[in-house]
């Protein structure tokens, strides 16, 4: 169990630092002007082109998603830092 907690509380920091490197930022950045493009895209296509809506759609929600997945890390890494010390602690 402890194993797991502290494989968990390393990835979560990794991501942070990844977030916060210029390198994640720069990604990050892109994803947003991605997720732009993709919902103004949405705004003047022909809502019958099923097929071009669906892949904005798509576009947007992958955009969305990259910062959510490295949100998801660090949160569950931070959890698991906190199970981790909390469990030691009741040591």
């Amino acid at each position: 169990m402890d194993e797991e907690l502290i494989r968990e509380a390393e990835l979560g920091d990794e991501a942070r630092k990844f977030i916060e490197s210029s390198i994640g930022k720069a990604m990050l950045d892109r994803a947003d002007e991605l997720l732009i493009q993709a919902q103004e895209a949405l705004e003047t296509v022909d809502p019958t082109n099923t097929e071009k809506v669906r892949s904005l759609q798509n576009q947007a929600q992958m955009a969305r998603n990259f910062g959510e997945w490295l949100n998801h890390l660090v949160d569950k890494g931070d959890n698991a830092l906190i199970q981790w010390r909390q469990s030691n602690a009741e040591s």
